[in-house]
């Protein structure tokens, strides 16, 4: 059985080799030229990639500079950011502009792109850039009282940074997005929906979003299912931001898999599924993602989704609380050490995840903190320490906290037995309580009233 080729036949070559017989020569010279040349850029590029791949920067600069005085616009883009970058090159932001404008105005996409945020944000918000020149900052000051130029300006007259120029900067990103760039798209959305450079206008914000979101633009995904998460912008439809949560997991967006494993497993706005949740978070916290991390340990720890293991509970709520400092997971850790659950039991360790977040104003942990300054586990015992927290916690409301503050005042831990303040705490305890804590201030209540009894005399 043939098969189809795209291989030009004997008769197609002999006739288009006879047709560049009968062109002029001075034709057949400029072509020849072309084709030479169009080679010899091939394999320069080809150069510059093994250049920059084999740890030699200098060295793909060099070349990339070749090849941007024949007006590639690629090569033009790439030595751009190799000046922004200081990759290869001094990091010199005007240099960048000037070979990335030059790019832009050939029509290169990512190069319209990167020109628009660089004006529109400012330089800082390109790329997480390492100044070299940071040795210089200063020089400008430490050489004022001389007549000597500093050594900065020496070396970069036209400076280091450039100017923001939000106008300048939307002008490039709606020339790319309308070029049909998706990440330019997306952030022009974004400036439509908020009015940031252009005049507020929602519906074509949400136009271009959904453009970009045509076009695999995970970002476009996300801010798409929030804005149907929240309900502001569009109706709320939790279902289509779950499938638009799963489009840009699947496009490898971290926030996504996190944010959709999240919605999965809280099983308010849709059915729980912690199967699916599971997967997601595990593929989001495998990637340093703090918050899947700390919601995938809940579910180790509930045993949703799951086998139940502590053990793996404390290994997500530390990794958790590394990245991203969450109280909740300090408090939990300590809650662990406390009980001995997945880790050796540890008061004094437990004492310390508590104090992290009760140190961040975490309520939770405010009051297990105060349980164990008045039990004197992990720390040395002290009324007053259990107090300063109890209150802390009681002033957010904290029903436990205000019942035992009520019994550490008629108890007289804290002076003189005081029934009036005792009652003042107990007063408090209700006006914040739900149903769930109705049966401890019934029993808080009957102590205090045991307590207040005159004692009998013997």
């Amino acid at each position: 059985m043939n098969k189809t080729t795209n291989k030009p036949g004997l008769a197609t070559l002999q006739g288009q080799r006879k047709a560049l017989q009968h062109w002029p020569k001075a034709k057949q010279g400029r072509l020849s030229v072309l084709l030479r040349r169009l080679r010899s850029s091939t394999k320069l590029r080809q150069e510059a990639d093994a250049a920059f791949a084999a740890g030699q920067p200098a060295e793909g600069a060099r070349i990339l500079r070749i090849l941007a005085g024949r007006r590639q616009p690629d090569a033009l883009f790439q030595l751009g950011q190799c000046y922004a970058q200081g990759r290869g090159v001094v990091r010199n932001m005007p240099e960048a502009v000037a070979w990335v404008r030059r790019a832009a105005e050939l029509g290169q996409l990512d190069a319209q792109l990167m020109l628009g945020q660089i004006y529109a944000n400012g330089p800082g918000r390109v790329r997480d850039f390492s100044d070299p020149m940071r040795l210089y900052a200063d020089s400008a000051a430490a050489q004022s009282t001389t007549s000597r130029p500093a050594n900065r300006d020496l070396l970069f007259p036209a400076g280091v940074n450039v100017e923001r120029d939000e106008a300048e900067g939307v002008k490039w990103l709606n020339r790319a997005a309308q070029a049909g760039h998706p990440l330019a798209q997306f952030d022009m959305a974004q400036r439509y929906l908020f009015g940031q450079g252009v005049d507020r206008d929602v519906e074509r914000g949400l136009a271009l979003l959904r453009t970009s979101a045509q076009a695999r633009c995970s970002k476009a995904h996300v801010v798409l299912a929030r804005a149907l998460l929240d309900g502001q912008l569009i109706p709320r439809t939790p279902l289509a931001a779950a499938d638009h949560l799963r489009t840009a997991a699947e496009l490898g967006d971290v926030d996504a898999a996190g944010e959709l494993g999240a919605l999965l497993a809280s099983g308010t706005d849709l059915p729980a599924d912690f199967t699916e949740a599971v997967g997601w978070l595990q593929k989001a916290a495998d990637q340093g993602h703090s918050a899947a991390q700390l919601n995938l340990a809940t579910l180790y720890l509930r045993g949703q989704g799951v086998p139940r293991d502590l053990r793996k509970a404390a290994e997500m709520y530390r990794k958790a609380e590394k990245s991203g400092r969450f109280a909740l997971a300090q408090w939990r850790l300590g809650w662990l050490y406390e009980a001995g659950e997945g880790v050796e039991k540890d008061f004094f360790e437990a004492s310390e995840w508590y104090r992290k977040a009760a140190d961040q104003g975490f309520t939770p942990a405010q009051f297990s903190l105060a349980l164990l300054y008045s039990r004197g586990l992990g720390v040395v015992r002290n009324d007053q320490q259990a107090a300063f927290w109890f209150e802390k916690a009681a002033a957010a409301g904290h029903v436990p906290a205000c019942l035992n503050l009520a019994l550490m005042s008629m108890r007289g831990q804290l002076g003189a037995p005081d029934a009036a303040t005792a009652h003042g705490w107990l007063d408090r305890a209700r006006a914040s309580a739900t149903a769930a804590d109705e049966d401890q201030i019934r029993r808080t209540e009957e102590t205090l009233a045991r307590l207040q009894r005159p004692s009998p005399r013997s």
